[in-house]
């Protein structure tokens, strides 16, 4: 997204969020899905295990 690129360059916040926005809004109408990155869940030690 070359829009994207060049208004994080000359940091225009605004114009960044409106074309997140709007890829968004684009996407979303054309009845893509959208894929979080999902997040790995902590892993726990076992009972007993000491800390490092």
């Amino acid at each position: 997204m070359r829009l994207l690129r060049l208004a994080v360059e000359n940091q225009r916040w605004d114009l960044a969020a409106h074309t997140l926005v709007y890829a968004t809004a684009r996407a979303l109408s054309n009845g893509d899905k959208l894929h979080a990155s999902k997040s790995r869940e902590k892993k726990r030690r076992p009972e007993g295990q000491p800390k490092r």
